[in-house]
C-alpha cells in the first residue's frame, strides 16, 4: 500500500485484550485498560490519556512496560514500548519468563546495573587515586622542605667555618 509516494510500514499483529493496568506518569498513578498489544506497543483506554511524547510505565502484575505515547485521542492512546513486550506474560497466557531468560528488556536492566556498578567502581578508583596523589604531594613537599633546610643549614655552617 502506498501513501504520499512512500511505502507504509506493515503493522505488527495485535492481540485484542481488555486488561486492567496501572500507569505511572511522573509521580502520579492512573488506572487504564490495555485494549490491544503487539510486540512493540499497545493501545490504552483511560479517562485522561497523557499527551503525545510523554513517557509512561505500564504495570500489570509483575510485568512492567516502559514506553512513549505516540498518539492520544478520545480517551485512548497508543504507546511505543522501549523494549519488546512479552505478550503472554502480560495477558496471563503463560507464566512470565525468569529474569535471566526474559529477553532484551532484562538484558538492558542487567546492562544498566552493570553500568551503575562500573560507575561506582570508577568512583572508588578515583578516590584512591586522589588519596595517592595527595600522599605523593605531601611526601614530595616534605622532601623539598628538607632539601631547603639542608641547604640553608649547610650555608650557615660554611659561614661559621669561614669565620673560624
Amino acid at each position: 500500500m502506498k501513501r504520499k509516494g512512500r511505502r507504509m510500514k506493515e503493522r505488527e499483529p495485535r492481540v485484542a485484550t481488555a486488561i486492567p493496568a496501572r500507569i505511572r506518569l511522573g509521580d502520579q498513578w492512573l488506572d487504564a485498560t490495555i485494549m490491544n498489544v503487539s510486540l512493540h506497543g499497545m493501545m490504552l483506554r483511560m479517562a485522561r490519556p497523557p499527551g503525545r511524547g510523554s513517557y509512561i510505565e505500564i504495570r500489570r502484575a509483575s510485568t512492567i512496560v516502559v514506553g512513549r505515547v505516540i498518539w492520544a485521542k478520545d480517551g485512548k492512546c497508543g504507546i511505543r514500548a522501549q523494549d519488546r513486550i512479552d505478550i503472554s506474560a502480560l495477558t496471563g497466557d503463560a507464566p512470565a519468563a525468569p529474569a535471566w531468560k526474559a529477553g532484551d528488556a532484562d538484558r538492558r536492566a542487567v546492562q544498566r546495573r552493570s553500568i551503575e556498578e562500573s560507575a561506582a567502581a570508577s568512583q572508588v578508583w578515583a578516590r584512591r587515586f586522589q588519596f595517592a596523589a595527595l600522599i605523593v604531594a605531601i611526601v614530595g613537599g616534605g622532601f623539598l622542605i628538607l632539601h631547603s633546610l639542608t641547604e640553608t643549614f649547610a650555608a650557615a655552617m660554611a659561614r661559621v667555618a669561614d669565620a673560624l
